[in-house]
């Protein structure tokens, strides 16, 4: 079976000789040489799990590859191996240019690629500092790493951290629950990914007062597809958060929650929240497979509105410059 390191782009080398080819490669005198467009604003560590699928961990790198083009980074990717016995690493080295309209929009990529046995914490984290570039802040993107290892990093590899990200909708336990030594630095993803729901959302509900909202709320519920539940969870925690913001105590605590899978797995809604009233009033907003359209249906005791939406989605590397910056 191929290791997760061989579906990967880049040149196989000995890890010892990585930073001495990366500095020979781009070591040159031309004028106008693509060394001027590689200036690293970062370092990002994208960190594989055992159980990833291959072909989502290439999509993973492509959509990181991506990210550098726009903010300049040093990508480092750990990718873990069961078949290494006698504690050894290998490593690849990738780098790309990608030039736009002009040649002064050129822009130069690398990524360093480590295969480690994941037993090792102290030493992958040792060598990891070897690979970053000095005085630039880290950013780590757990990929379907088990929450028990993850809690292996929180004294060595994560250590001076800026942020670390995960996305829930993949990852098999709640990682927001671990006892994170900053928990204000741990991003997800799927939230990120939320950004235009929030916003179509708070756009309609902006135009009526929190008390028209909150008074007599009885319950929420969402509904999600198998591949939303991520999104399902901080969709609700976005809800109560604003209904903490505007609603009384004893009413916020009073209201029913609920989430839910679809009805139908050939539903053509990906993702749905519903409030319901104890009177004729209600809203459901719904986000539909076909395209980026989405619905509004509501009624707030003054006539039924049906609203059309756009919701465009968010690129895999813009919803991770969300949850990395904001």
């Amino acid at each position: 079976m191929s290791e997760l390191i061989d579906v990967l782009p880049g040149i196989e080398l000995p890890v010892r000789e990585v930073t001495e080819r990366l500095a020979a490669m781009w070591a040159t005198d031309t004028t106008d040489a693509p060394t001027e467009f590689r200036a690293s604003q970062m370092n990002v560590v994208l960190h594989f799990g055992a159980e990833v699928d291959p072909e989502a961990a290439r999509a993973r790198f492509d959509a990181l590859i991506r990210f550098a083009q726009r903010y300049p980074s040093r990508i480092i990717v750990l990718c873990p191996s069961h078949a290494i016995e006698d504690g050894s690493m290998t490593a690849k080295l990738f780098s790309q240019c990608y030039i736009g309209d002009s040649h002064r929009e050129m822009c130069c990529c690398e990524a360093l690629l480590l295969r480690y046995k994941p037993e090792d914490f102290g030493y992958l984290s040792n060598q990891v500092s070897v690979w970053l570039e000095g005085d630039l802040p880290t950013y780590h993107w757990f990929s379907e790493v088990p929450a028990h290892r993850i809690e292996k990093y929180f004294n060595n590899l994560l250590v001076g951290v800026r942020r670390c990200v995960y996305d829930s909708s993949l990852e098999s336990a709640a990682l927001e629950q671990l006892d994170w030594p900053e928990p204000g630095r741990v991003h997800d993803l799927a939230k990120a990914r939320l950004l235009p729901v929030r916003q179509s959302i708070g756009q309609f509900l902006s135009g009526y007062s929190s008390e028209q909202l909150y008074a007599g709320l009885q319950g929420i519920t969402i509904r999600h597809c198998p591949s939303m539940r991520g999104e399902a969870q901080r969709l609700m925690d976005w809800a109560l958060d604003c209904l903490r913001e505007c609603a009384p105590a004893d009413q916020t605590a009073a209201i029913a929650t609920e989430i839910l899978p679809c009805d139908d797995a050939a539903s053509d809604c990906l993702l749905s929240l519903e409030f319901a009233y104890a009177d004729e009033r209600f809203f459901k907003w719904r986000k539909l497979a076909e395209a980026s359209r989405g619905v509004i249906d509501a009624n707030f005791g003054q006539h039924v509105e049906h609203v059309p939406t756009h919701v465009k989605a968010l690129a895999a590397e813009q919803a991770l410059a969300e949850a990395l910056f904001f």
